[in-house]
């Protein structure tokens, strides 16, 4: 960070220009809510909606290809917060998801996990009694669908970049937080001309 503000800081000099900041990578900012997965699969959750904005990291996205035994392993050993896609066929995937939820909400036991199922539209649906299964759990457990193929919604996901969604405060704040350390916010408003006051860290000050 401190190269790179250095380097482009003489850089823009030479041509007269000021540097204004230089903001360094969070990663946080770059990671998907729900919310962001149901406008780009063009999709709605069909449970837990109220975790909409629980953001993922798109590098821990698990595909569900396994055995609904090994499933089971994967969901008590990896993070509690990891985004899983299966297809909609995995009516055993499902319920074995459903059925860890209670267990851990039995023992007391955080449950963060969101499961994608996915298939192409009009060719795989997902059966009444299974959505009977699910309208059960009280809105408790992340479950959206996807329109489009397992393969085709991972490369979807993957190459993805979330825009700031003014409705998602938790990324918000975290991006207003971020910045602000990083922009000279007086240089900035004294070179439009503007004649407002910077407030950081409870000091106001004249530009």
């Amino acid at each position: 960070y401190e190269q790179t503000k250095n380097y482009l800081g003489r850089a823009l000099k030479d041509l007269g220009i000021p540097l204004l900041g230089c903001v360094p990578d969070r990663p946080y900012l770059g990671h998907p809510a729900l919310a962001d997965l149901e406008k780009l699969l063009n999709s709605k959750m069909i449970s837990g909606a109220k975790h909409r904005f629980r953001h993922y990291t798109v590098t821990d996205i698990n595909l569900v290809t396994t055995s609904l035994t090994r499933f089971l392993t994967n969901l008590r050993e990896k993070p509690s917060r990891t985004l899983y896609i299966c297809h909609a066929t995995r009516e055993d995937i499902v319920l074995g998801f459903l059925a860890e939820y209670q267990r851990r909400k039995r023992a007391g036991i955080s449950f963060e996990a969101a499961l994608v199922l996915s298939g192409r539209e009009g060719k795989y649906e997902i059966s009444k009694e299974l959505y009977d299964m699910i309208d059960a759990q009280d809105e408790e457990v992340p479950i959206l669908t996807s329109p489009f193929t397992t393969h085709h919604t991972m490369e979807m996901i993957h190459s993805y970049t979330p825009k700031l969604n003014i409705n998602d405060k938790g990324r918000v704040v975290a991006a207003v937080s971020h910045y602000e350390d990083y922009i000279d916010y007086d240089l900035l408003l004294s070179r439009t001309g503007n004649t407002l006051t910077s407030e950081r860290d409870g000091d106001v000050r004249s530009v």
